[in-house]
């Protein structure tokens, strides 16, 4: 599946990331940073730059790798985490990074905020076995909505934390994703790194 992106596009993802980073950063979001805790080939021509608070500029360039992942989502359950209800999800997935199978298993937490859906996950991408095996956790923060044709569309981050083995080219990127995902709980996601 190949998405091509406008300049506006990647400017509205770039600073949708640029944002998403500083609430992060700046720990506002520590609803999300609990919950976490507790639960425990795109085409992009344009070099995209963003004004930092300082005045200086920013330059994300184009993305160093590109990746699709196919998940399920295997289990659903209300949940309550520091006094915020929601679903907690489990997921398994699977795909091709970097010329390398993987499979992708995790959990998430998801809450309605004023309409729109707030997804907090947390997994961890495994390669092979083997010498050259390798993990790579990542935690996602995504905002998401209902299409007219029921199928929900999620937007957010990922952040890649350790990684190991053949998958360390992965530690300490940041990557920009796009999933839907259908009443039966397949979940297809497209993701942009940049390190």
């Amino acid at each position: 599946m190949q998405i091509h992106f406008t300049k506006s596009v990647a400017g509205v993802l770039a600073t949708f990331l640029f944002l998403f980073l500083v609430a992060s950063i700046s720990g506002t979001n520590q609803i999300t940073q609990n919950a976490i805790a507790a639960n425990g080939t795109t085409n992009i021509t344009t070099t995209t730059s963003l004004s930092s608070t300082d005045g200086s500029n920013i330059t994300l360039g184009n993305p160093q790798l590109n990746y699709t992942e196919y998940d399920k989502t295997t289990s659903f359950k209300p949940a309550i985490v520091n006094g915020t209800h929601g679903i907690e999800a489990t997921f398994t997935g699977y795909g091709i990074l970097n010329g390398i199978k993987i499979t992708d298993n995790g959990k998430a937490f998801v809450t309605n905020m004023s309409g729109a859906l707030h997804t907090v996950a947390r997994g961890v991408l495994v390669s092979g076995n083997g010498s050259t095996a390798g993990t790579a956790d990542h935690v996602d923060q995504g905002i998401g909505h209902y299409g007219v044709d029921g199928k929900l569309r999620d937007t957010g981050i990922i952040l890649n934390t350790k990684a190991t083995g053949n998958l360390a080219f992965l530690g300490n990127m940041v990557g920009i994703y796009k999933d839907k995902s259908d009443k039966a709980g397949n979940i297809i996601t497209e993701t942009w790194f940049w390190k």
